[in-house]
């Protein structure tokens, strides 16, 4: 079975390759840009802590009286929002500075500590800050807080995070683009390697697999299959002409004798001469039709054929096959009942041929069932493909022979008692492979007689392809 053309196409190797780098990079970029961020904030960090040191410093070196003209000083070199201090009495009240209110969480230890959203600032829109901070306790009892904006990190990290975004739509959008232009060449050559493939299943085995002139990797293997398939027609044919040779060489002394034997039958014998006579005759006509058969099958498995293919209506066709079996089912006290609907589509192939497949199913059909049973010939549509079916309420096929019965001269163990040659199925077989038509046979309505069923596609129908 061959896969749907009308699969997702995201499942082509070409989209899980793009799909498998696109993870790839997008987990790259967010690990790069982690690594980033935590070096760039770690540097941040590093420079806000030794710029507060270096402002403690410099601060427990000025006298308390002349500390609160310095800070203020000190506002006019400062990057407003950045750089803040606060200047508080002994109980906590504020005293000068941008910074509002006096952290109960910062300890007095001569360290920089970073407190997150914890500091009051006095700047518009602003109510709480996260900030490095150092705590200088005053010999006066006063209380002075230096601290460094700690968002421009945060800032940093957005600023990261947009280029990371651009640089993904940058590399990702173009390479979409250019996946979806790329991939379309490649799978359309797919396409016509999968209808080639299929019309080598089919029997057409003088068909062979395209090739470009690129060279490349496909273009290797269809090279390879096209050997092969060289070598197999080869054998093939060597096979075949062996097995008509033999056909065409039997089947004249197999004539003669058939004629010695019916000449000799007009002679006057005795009568158990005459009844082994007739037997040796019986068998020699059952050998002569096995040969016809056998080559009967050999000719319709050449595609040639197809090139005298012609439209018809095939509810005239199933009309016909029933007109002409209606009498010897009602001989048998069995009814053939045709059921066609009225918008069958045209089929293209040869009627002649097809008509044959029908007189082997109905034959069949007609000679394993039973007296009083019911045979119905159909020719109905199922959604985009139109099936010819004949269905009895015989005894049936066993499941593990459907596979078996297409075989040339093969007879099953319940039928061996009965006339034939083990041809009939194989001929309906060979007649479906020349029309491109799939042929299913399996167990009736209720699991009860058989169903043997042709199908044919609509686009085949249509004779868009024979």
């Amino acid at each position: 079975m061959f896969w749907s053309r009308t699969t997702d196409r995201w499942r082509s190797s070409s989209s899980r390759l793009i799909g498998l780098y696109a993870v790839f990079f997008v987990a790259w970029g967010a690990v790069f840009t982690g690594v980033l961020y935590w070096e760039i904030a770690g540097y941040l960090g590093t420079v806000a802590q030794r710029s507060l040191l270096q402002r403690a410093h410099y601060y427990q070196k000025v006298d308390d009286e002349a500390l609160a003209a310095d800070l203020a000083e000190s506002e006019w070199y400062s990057t407003p929002g950045i750089d803040a201090y606060g200047l508080f009495d002994a109980q906590g009240r504020h005293l000068a500075g941008t910074l509002l209110k006096l952290p109960g969480n910062l300890p007095d230890d001569g360290q920089v500590h970073y407190l997150e959203r914890a500091l009051s600032i006095a700047l518009p829109r602003e109510v709480t800050r996260s900030s490095h901070a150092l705590r200088i306790d005053r010999p006066d009892g006063r209380v002075l807080v230096l601290t460094r904006d700690g968002g421009s990190i945060s800032a940093v990290g957005g600023i990261i995070g947009q280029a990371l975004f651009w640089g993904l739509s940058l590399t990702l959008v173009p390479g979409l683009i250019g996946w979806r232009l790329l991939r379309r060449r490649p799978l359309r050559r797919v396409e016509r390697l999968q209808h080639t493939t299929e019309r080598i299943v089919s029997g057409n085995l003088r068909e062979r697999l395209p090739l470009s002139a690129r060279r490349d990797e496909l273009d290797m293997l269809s090279n390879a299959v096209n050997t092969m398939l060289e070598h197999i027609e080869q054998l093939m044919l060597e096979v075949k002409g062996v097995c008509d040779a033999i056909a065409h060489d039997l089947r004249t002394p197999l004539t003669r004798l058939h004629a010695r034997l019916y000449q000799l039958q007009k002679l006057p014998l005795h009568p158990e001469h005459l009844r082994s006579l007739n037997l040796a005759l019986e068998e020699s006509e059952a050998i002569m039709s096995r040969f016809q058969g056998l080559l009967r099958i050999s000719e319709l498995e050449d595609t040639r054929r197809r090139s005298a293919f012609e439209t018809f209506q095939p509810e005239r066709l199933l009309a016909q096959a029933h007109e002409f079996y209606e009498p010897l089912a009602q001989d048998k006290h069995q009814q053939l009942i045709l059921q066609a609907c009225d918008d069958c589509p045209p089929l293209q192939g040869d009627p002649a041929l097809l008509f044959e497949a029908l007189v082997n199913l109905m034959d069949n059909a007609i000679k394993f069932t039973q007296p009083g049973g019911v045979i119905y010939l159909r020719c109905l549509l199922r959604g985009l493909t139109l099936v010819i079916e004949v269905v009895d309420n015989g005894p049936g096929i066993a499941p593990s022979e459907r596979n078996s019965v297409t075989r040339r001269l093969y007879r099953g163990d319940e039928t061996r008692q009965q006339p034939g040659n083990g041809l009939g199925l194989s001929l309906v077989a060979a007649i479906a492979r020349l029309h491109g038509f799939a042929l299913a046979i399996e167990a009736g309505p209720g699991d009860i007689g058989t169903r043997v069923s042709l199908t044919c596609p609509l686009a085949q129908a249509s004779g868009s392809d024979s």
